[in-house]
């Protein structure tokens, strides 16, 4: 249960990292795309935690283009045009981030019984 613990803190940590050094370059990269405009006019008043969820958002987006495409507010050219290095680096953090908080709550619920 610890280990996951830790995986968590270092998705978040990574998370953090990219939220700060990356943002505004995820979101000029992506400007075409309806869906981060409008994350960033609703969050952009939220101070770091907005920045935070905006870079969240983001991955996702990154994590599943087809369903944002087909939905229409993706622009895929933008998304395949994305800079490769830090679409591998947002995927890695946020799909370890989500599977690990995943396996913690499956985890805690098998062993509380």
């Amino acid at each position: 249960m610890s280990i996951l613990l830790v995986w968590m803190m270092i998705g978040v940590s990574l998370m953090i990292y990219l939220a700060c050094r990356y943002l505004d370059l995820i979101e000029s990269e992506l400007s075409g795309c309806s869906y981060v405009r409008d994350n960033q006019l609703n969050f952009s008043s939220a101070g770091f935690l907005g920045r935070l969820l905006r870079t969240c958002l983001a991955s996702n987006m990154l994590m599943m283009p087809g369903i944002f495409v087909r939905r229409g507010v993706a622009d895929a050219s933008e998304i395949s045009r994305f800079p490769r290095r830090i679409k591998i680096k947002m995927l890695i953090s946020w799909g370890g981030l989500m599977a690990s908080t995943i396996l913690f709550f499956v985890l805690h619920n098998i062993l509380k019984f």
